[in-house]
């Protein structure tokens, strides 16, 4: 048997070999297909590992933790389930493995006040030295006056959005720095405030709420009778690729009152958009293979068309219908091998070209561009070549059986 696929797998690539200009034509389409899918996928790659990157270094963290429930009662009394946020509680979570850093924060909403404007607001209390070190991107969408806020060296700085800042100071207005007040019901519901100073804006890098404030972590506890408190913990580590196996040390370590949640779990935007970018990939890959592979079914009915006699000859002196079967799918996989090759290795080049130079891709609902690496995975290009030869092994069962189907007697007349 061994002999009989090897002779059988030569005359195939002989065939596929002998009438150039149609298999150049064939191929040319599936490396032109499968170099496209390969491009848009390592294109696709960069901008998903872009998006990632803002949400786990700039927004959420790699992980959070959270007390049991939060979550889901985030809206009706986020307040009521707080953590420890103290030295040890912090340490503890800082020994275990691959965790690189903790920023503990409050969310809350408030009020910020200037002179008689009031404006209702979503406060984000934070660390800021401990957070800019778990989430280092954040840094990036402070403009230079609210640089300040990242040392931590005032508790009462404050940082707003482009919008909020507008609201507040007035869209000539740039005179940072006054004196303002942030106000808020404590956890017994009593309103307090406490002084504050606008040190500069800050852009958002995915939508949402607007008038969102950044405050200091001491400040907001001061304003809630949270000392030593927090709602929530962002956890960064070494490698995303370690963060599930972080996250299982931390239910283990923190026990069943907390709750410990991946990336995607908190940023369903960016998880929908990645789901979604995901599945319209998809659909164009199916489109484009299956527009290749019509042409490699076309080529091979063709091919059994010309070569009528040649068939009738070979069952003449005793192949069996079987054998001619295998035959040209053998031609077909061979034709579908070489287009899956060459296209893949045309969409590597030109993935590898683009990576060259990042690029800077901003969506229609991020004002924040997102800087763009473009990369592929052997992986991906291994399946591509693979559905291409199994695809077109497919496409070319039905030519292969009518080859089968020919009378001996017919097809030597031509017929």
């Amino acid at each position: 048997m061994g002999p009989f696929v090897f002779n059988l797998a030569r005359i195939a690539v002989r065939n596929v070999l002998r009438n150039k200009r149609r298999t150049a034509i064939t191929l040319a389409a599936l490396v032109v297909g499968v170099g496209v899918m390969v491009s848009v996928r390592g294109l696709l790659n960069g901008l998903q590992a872009s998006m990632i990157e803002t949400v786990t270094k700039g927004q959420v963290g790699a992980l959070q933790v959270h007390r049991k429930g939060y979550l889901k009662n985030v809206l009706s009394s986020p307040l009521d389930l707080d953590l420890p946020a103290d030295p040890a509680f912090l340490k503890k979570i800082e020994t275990i493995p691959h965790v690189t850093a903790v920023a503990p924060r409050i969310m809350f909403g408030g009020m910020v006040n200037l002179d008689d404007e009031t404006i209702f607001v979503q406060l984000l209390a934070v660390d800021p030295v401990r957070e800019f070190t778990a989430l280092p991107k954040r840094r990036e969408v402070l403009s230079p006056g609210a640089q300040a806020f990242a040392t931590g060296a005032s508790d009462e700085a404050i940082v707003v959005t482009d919008e909020l800042g507008k609201g507040l100071l007035g869209a000539k207005r740039k005179d940072f720095g006054g004196p303002t007040a942030v106000l808020a019901p404590d956890r017994d519901g009593a309103l307090k405030a406490e002084n504050a100073r606008v040190v500069g804006t800050m852009t958002l890098t995915s939508p949402g709420e607007k008038k969102v404030a950044l405050v200091h972590l001491g400040l907001a506890q001061r304003l809630l009778g949270f000392d030593g408190r927090a709602t929530e913990l962002a956890i960064a580590v070494d490698d995303l690729a370690h963060a599930e196996g972080v996250a299982a040390l931390l239910r283990a370590a923190l026990g069943p009152d907390y709750e410990v949640h991946h990336w995607d779990e908190v940023a369903l935007f960016f998880k929908d958009i990645i789901r979604r970018e995901n599945i319209v990939l998809q659909l164009i890959a199916s489109v484009f293979m299956i527009l290749m592979l019509i042409g490699v079914a076309n080529t091979m009915l063709m091919s059994v068309i010309e070569r009528t006699r040649e068939i009738g000859t070979m069952m003449a002196v005793g192949v069996r219908r079987a054998r001619i079967v295998v035959l040209f799918l053998f031609e077909a996989a061979t034709i579908g091998l070489l287009g899956g090759v060459a296209g893949g290795a045309v969409g590597i080049a030109v993935v590898a070209w683009l990576a060259r130079s990042p690029l800077r891709v901003t969506l229609p609902a991020s004002p924040a561009p997102f800087v763009v690496t473009p990369y592929m995975t052997a992986g991906y290009v291994g399946v591509v070549i693979l559905i291409a030869s199994g695809g077109a092994l497919l496409f070319a069962v039905y030519p292969a059986w009518r080859a089968s189907r020919l009378r001996p007697v017919q097809a030597l007349a031509g017929g």
